[in-house]
């Protein structure tokens, strides 16, 4: 069979040069490509040889490394972030099973407590104060507290009695009261009344009463014995209230339902109960009073109508000691009274309100204007005893005016000292040695030394 003459290209690369190696089996010069013809001499058969290494082979192997080390990294997070996972979650658990036991509702610690991260521990992050007063006993100042605490742990709150050492900050003693009636949303609504300087009477939900001896630091629970002295009435308490009463000339009282439904007035320091019925207003006439019969001096403020206010510095009588004399307006000087219960028309004109007028036992001693040269702007009268006076009274008479609480002497109206409310905010005073213990509210006090400077500010601390 004849041949015929063809242009042999190679089929790799395309060139015609090429090197015959043996009969009809040739190799490219320009990519190293072998090729041969077969025997009917029309396909080309190649056989590549990769003698250096050509770049698409050499690509082609470290993309598929790449993707080999890329896989292999992607399954190693996923392990590794899988067992990170497990282990903080057991750790989880670990913690929630340790800092949940039963909460005991107290802030005192015990060795398991002090063991513990501090956001383990079942801490006070809440506390509202249903009652506070501060008392001195032997010239030292205490803080006397019904708290209502909220713990971290606990959606639950609990009752305390409290009382801090107020210039120690420190808790000197704490102890829970149990047994409360609560309303829906377990809370206690309290009142209180000073029936004396030292004694006071609380209520607790209109069901418990407490006795609270200021210079004792006590606090008990009277319910019970209130009616003790009267078996015709001591048939058990269903409700209790601190009241007053127009037939009680302004004095507080007990009124009392008992569970056989009898309605009872009863005045704990007299230890007097009586029906509440018409026969009560007749006892009352009879009721034992305090012979008093020292004179005290008190200060008020008064205002005519519309006209400026004048500072009234009065002397009086009461059986009890207490001032039931208030004065609401004047428009007069320096008048006297003639000490004999009856007013002289200058005296009259100072629009003086008690409830006693009419009864000789109580007595409008003298009353003069302090400070009859002076203005006074929304003034009120913050602390008074023997020796010492402190009034609050805007600066001027703009409404935007901030207040001044001013020390004055007591015989001659002289500012002694001025400090303004936007350094500190007095809802109630104490004074102590030369010093003055200003009361904020319930968990803040401030120390004012004798020349109207804070000393110290003290937030109570929550635990003991």
């Amino acid at each position: 069979m004849a041949k015929q003459i063809k242009v042999i290209k190679c089929p790799n690369c395309g060139s015609i040069e090429k090197s015959e190696i043996k009969p009809e089996h040739y190799r490219c010069d320009n990519c190293n490509t072998e090729y041969f013809l077969d025997s009917d001499d029309i396909n080309v058969n190649v056989r590549y040889q990769n003698q250096n290494n050509t770049q698409v082979n050499y690509l082609d192997q470290s993309n598929i490394r790449s993707i080999i080390i890329i896989v292999a990294c992607i399954v190693v997070v996923i392990v590794f972030s899988s067992l990170i996972s497990i282990f903080f979650k057991s750790k989880s658990y670990s913690n929630d099973s340790y800092s949940n036991p039963p909460v005991s509702h107290t802030t005192k610690s015990t060795k398991s407590d002090t063991a513990l991260p501090a956001e383990t521990k079942n801490v006070v992050k809440e506390v509202n104060y249903h009652y506070c007063s501060l008392t001195v006993v032997e010239n030292k100042p205490f803080i006397i507290s019904i708290a209502q605490r909220k713990y971290s742990q606990s959606s639950q709150s609990k009752y305390f009695f409290v009382v801090h050492d107020l210039l120690a900050n420190k808790i000197v003693q704490e102890s829970e009261i149990a047994d409360l009636k609560t309303d829906n949303f377990g809370n206690v609504k309290w009142d209180s009344h000073d029936f004396t300087q030292d004694i006071t009477y609380l209520t607790a939900g209109k069901r418990t009463t407490f006795l609270l001896d200021k210079k004792k630091l006590a606090l008990t629970d009277v319910t019970s014995s209130l009616l003790k002295n009267y078996p015709q009435y001591n048939t058990g308490i269903a409700s209790v209230n601190i009241t007053t009463a127009q037939s009680t000339k302004g004095a507080y009282v007990f009124h009392i339902l008992t569970d056989d439904g009898q309605k009872i007035y009863y005045f704990p320091i007299q230890d007097k109960a009586y029906v509440d019925n018409n026969d009560f207003y007749m006892a009352l006439k009879n009721l034992d009073q305090a012979n008093d019969t020292s004179e005290h001096t008190a200060f008020s403020f008064a205002q005519q109508y519309d006209k400026d206010f004048k500072l009234i510095k009065f002397t009086y009588v009461s059986p009890d000691g207490k001032s039931y004399y208030t004065f609401t307006s004047a428009n007069v000087g320096d008048e006297k009274t003639d000490g004999s219960g009856k007013f002289t028309d200058e005296a009259s004109a100072y629009n003086v309100d008690h409830t006693f007028y009419r009864d000789s036992k109580y007595r409008l001693v003298s009353h003069q204007n302090l400070t009859p040269n002076r203005l006074y702007f929304s003034p009120e009268i913050v602390y008074f005893d023997d020796t010492s006076l402190i009034i609050k009274t805007k600066a001027s008479a703009s409404p935007d005016a901030h207040y001044n609480y001013q020390r004055l002497d007591t015989n001659t109206g002289k500012v002694l000292w001025t400090l303004s409310d936007e350094k500190t905010t007095i809802k109630d005073i104490t004074h102590l040695n030369d010093d003055f213990i200003a009361k904020q509210n319930c968990g803040k006090y401030a120390i004012i030394s004798s020349d109207g400077t804070i000393s110290k500010e003290i937030t109570l601390t929550l635990e003991k």
